[in-house]
């Protein structure tokens, strides 16, 4: 028997993301994760300055777009006053681990009771395509580095998650979304950082592997193939922390 498959009801219309782009994906995993669990109308998304803002007209809930690289400390603000709502974060690498690093961590060390979401497509995307030191890869030209990223210059990328594996947050992890395995894998990831929310057990952390292929200047194929052997293997795909806040 077929079948049918319709788009979440929390997705209210189209938005203008550069084709192969993976924040639609994201936004739908997000959508279909509060439907299932529940929480579309407890649910305040809070946006970074940046490719993730649209989905603040793609999501019929509530939302705020905070100052440029401080979701964290925003949602944190909400949670207090709302401690009933399902905050959220969708950020972008460059805002969550470079202009945003203090506020993320801060955030994760006092184990406030949000649900962050990183995409991590290894670039500043809205800016025009500048090396984010964060997560650009050695070798990976950028506008801001025209003859690919330096490490005795720009030094190594580095794994967040690593550094928020020792505070005491309830749950970090990465996916991606390369294949449709591993979108589902990340759905679900999405999911348990929703959940653990729901039953205030503190922070979660969900990083998404996500492409760009517009400033990356790849196919959608192409970009996909990339995250599959290239980011995947320094920035590996796994969960960091699941202890549901009882550490």
């Amino acid at each position: 028997m077929a079948v049918r498959m319709t788009k979440p009801q929390m997705i209210n219309q189209q938005v203008g993301w550069c084709g192969g782009c993976g924040h639609g994906i994201i936004q739908r995993l997000i959508a279909e994760s509060c439907e299932e669990l529940g929480l579309v109308e407890k649910t305040v998304q809070v946006l970074d300055i940046a490719c993730a803002y649209w989905s603040i007209d793609t999501l019929n809930c509530d939302g705020i777009a905070g100052p440029h690289g401080r979701p964290a400390a925003v949602a944190t603000g909400i949670k207090k006053v709302r401690p009933d709502a399902n905050v959220y974060v969708c950020a972008g690498d460059g805002c969550s681990y470079v202009i945003g690093l203090e506020e993320t961590l801060y955030a994760a060390a006092r184990n406030i009771p949000i649900t962050m979401i990183v995409v991590n497509n290894g670039i500043f995307g809205m800016t025009g395509g500048q090396m984010c030191p964060a997560t650009t890869l050695v070798g990976d030209k950028t506008v801001s580095s025209p003859y690919g990223r330096d490490p005795h210059t720009a030094g190594e990328p580095f794994d967040t998650l690593t550094m928020i594996q020792s505070l005491p947050v309830a749950f970090a992890a990465r996916g991606a979304l390369y294949d449709p395995q591993h979108i589902d894998e990340t759905k679900k990831l999405i999911k348990k950082g929703m959940e653990y929310q729901r039953d205030n057990k503190g922070f979660s952390i969900i990083e998404i592997l996500s492409p760009c292929p517009t400033n990356w200047k790849l196919s959608p194929v192409e970009a996909m193939e990339k995250i599959k052997n290239a980011n995947q293997e320094i920035f590996p795909v796994k969960v960091y922390v699941d202890n549901g806040g009882d550490k």
